[in-house]
C-alpha cells in the first residue's frame, strides 16, 4: 500500500529515497502474507532481527525498486504494487550500492 506521509523512507540498503526528497515516487508497505514478505526481504538483501524489523505502516520499499509492469496506477492516481510482485534491487541502484560498499 502506498503511503503519503512525508516521513516515509525506503528500507532497501543503499537507497536514500524518502517521500520528502522524492515525492514523485510511491512507497509501499511490506506484504502482510508471511511468505511473500520473506521473499521481499531476501530480494532487498536484508535480514530480519534487531537491526531490521518490519513494522506495518513504517517499513517501506520505494517504487524505484519495481519494474513498471509491477506497478498499477488507479484512476485516482494511486500507485499500487501488483499482487505477488517480488523484484530485487533496481539495476541502476546496484552499481551505486556496490560503489558505496566498496568505499566503506
Amino acid at each position: 500500500m502506498a503511503q503519503s506521509s512525508n516521513r516515509c523512507h525506503c528500507s532497501v540498503p543503499c537507497c536514500s529515497n524518502n517521500k520528502q526528497k522524492t515525492p514523485y515516487l510511491s512507497f509501499h508497505d511490506f506484504p502482510a502474507d508471511a511468505e511473500i514478505r520473506a521473499r521481499w526481504v531476501r530480494a532487498i538483501r536484508r535480514k530480519g532481527g534487531p537491526s531490521f524489523k518490519i513494522l506495518r505502516g513504517s517499513t517501506h520499499v520505494c517504487s524505484q525498486h519495481f519494474p513498471p509492469e509491477d506497478l498499477n496506477t488507479s484512476a485516482s492516481g494511486r500507485i499500487r504494487i501488483r499482487q505477488g510482485a517480488v523484484k530485487p534491487c533496481h539495476p541502476s541502484l546496484r552499481s551505486v550500492c556496490l560503489q558505496l560498499v566498496a568505499s566503506s
